[in-house]
């Protein structure tokens, strides 16, 4: 009466479950809290259901990302990333590094790799997670090179300063330049 649905409508709505897709059951995710020795790997349908939480060894890793259907292979953006990215990339699967300050907020409990590893897997299937760039080994490489490039300056300043410091203790000045 009115247009108000029956109590008999509302309880057959809310006892209905929503078949699952194939396509859903199909799409993996497979997140990897990565290390130097001993990775955690958690493996999630597409629905967000854990298949299994557990942790392998380097050899292990390239075994099971060879081995595994196509996937949604997600980590941390960290040093190791790129190139566990760009191995997982050339096996097939589709890739993502997102950042460490964004999976954060997913954790729960204590900061373990398993935790953390299910941290990962959340976070990637949040829409507005916005991955990092994976880049590749020339821009890798002109990195590092700034990047000791930059150190070499820094420690050349620090001597220099230490020096002068040193030299005016026994009453030698030399003035702040390059050329001194």
């Amino acid at each position: 009466m009115y247009g108000l649905p029956s109590l008999r409508g509302i309880m057959v709505k809310l006892s209905h479950k929503p078949k699952e897709s194939p396509y859903m059951e199909n799409y993996t995710v497979l997140a990897i809290d990565l290390a130097k020795l001993v990775f955690q790997i958690v493996k999630t349908t597409g629905f967000g259901k854990l298949v299994y939480n557990k942790k392998v060894n380097r050899e292990k890793l390239k075994e099971l990302l060879r081995k595994e259907p196509k996937a949604l292979v997600v980590m941390e953006a960290c040093g190791g990333s790129h190139y566990w990215c760009r191995y997982a990339q050339s096996l097939g699967h589709e890739v993502k590094a997102l950042p460490a300050r964004r999976v954060k907020a997913f954790r729960q409990g204590q900061k373990t790799d398993a935790n953390d590893a299910l941290a990962i897997a959340t976070a990637a299937r949040q829409p507005n997670m916005k991955p990092a760039r994976i880049l590749t080994t020339e821009e890798q490489g002109l990195q590092g090179i700034e990047k000791m490039r930059q150190l070499l300056v820094a420690h050349k300043t620090a001597m220099s300063n230490q020096l002068r410091g040193l030299l005016n203790e026994f009453g030698v000045v030399i003035a702040k330049s390059d050329a001194a």
